[in-house]
């Protein structure tokens, strides 16, 4: 007797999917539990980063003046840069270290790069500048004037360096990291982007405002804190 060749049909999908289901939710658990470790390990490194760069700023204005504290601490532009450094390299600290995939470290670098020389350096480079200049050219003077145009212009001026800098720092980005590590990924500014850099809103009425101490006063308070957002971001970045 020859022997039949039984021919079957294709696994319909609703049956394929309903094997595949508890493989499924053995993933979805193990991403759930790394990012319950890795979540607040970011946040912490970024935490403690701030801190050390808080610690450092502290430190050369108490070796200045003697009578400064935490309270009256004001921020320039270069502090401005060493509280961002330390909460991205904090952040990348703590996301590298809760996280054991591979898989998952350049991304992690790249975000650093985005983050602290896209995002911090080119448009704090620019506000340094462009502040500059309008002391230089308009004030006349260091100090920012009490009427409501020169706030006015000074706020204008601190936004448009602020945003165009970090457009003009992540094109820059894009281009080399995309040669450093060899891959062609975009990495545009987003309207949600400019929502969670509360860092920048908070700039710039530090640097607006920063000659009118009753202001200055609490915007240098909450400035360090608003830079936890880049730090965590970067050692919460992975593999998509």
């Amino acid at each position: 007797m020859p022997n039949k060749t039984i021919q079957r049909e294709p696994m319909k999908p609703e049956f394929a999917e309903l094997i595949n289901r508890p493989q499924l939710r053995t993933v979805n658990k193990e991403v759930k539990n790394k990012s319950k470790i890795v979540t607040p390990a970011s946040i912490a490194g970024s935490a403690i980063g701030i801190a050390s760069a808080v610690g450092c700023i502290y430190k050369a204005a108490k070796t200045k003046n003697p009578a400064a504290s935490l309270k009256n601490l004001s921020y320039e532009e270069a502090d401005v840069l060493l509280i961002g450094a330390g909460s991205v390299l904090g952040g990348l600290a703590g996301g590298l270290i809760a996280d054991k995939d591979k898989k998952n470290v350049i991304p992690k670098l790249r975000e650093a790069s985005q983050q602290f020389i896209g995002n911090m350096v080119f448009p704090i480079s620019i506000l340094a500048c462009a502040n500059k200049l309008l002391n230089k050219y308009v004030f006349k003077s260091n100090q920012t004037p009490a009427s409501a145009k020169g706030i006015l212009l000074k706020s204008a001026v601190c936004v448009a360096s602020l945003v165009g800098g970090m457009e003009l720092g992540n094109k820059v980005m894009n281009k080399v990291n995309n040669k450093v590590f060899k891959e062609d990924i975009k990495h545009d500014v987003k309207a949600e982007d400019y929502l969670v850099h509360a860092d920048d809103l908070c700039l710039t009425a530090n640097m607006v405002l920063k000659d009118f101490k009753s202001v200055s006063a609490i915007t240098s308070k909450l400035l360090p804190l608003t830079f936890i957002v880049a730090g965590s971001k970067t050692g919460m970045a992975n593999k998509e």
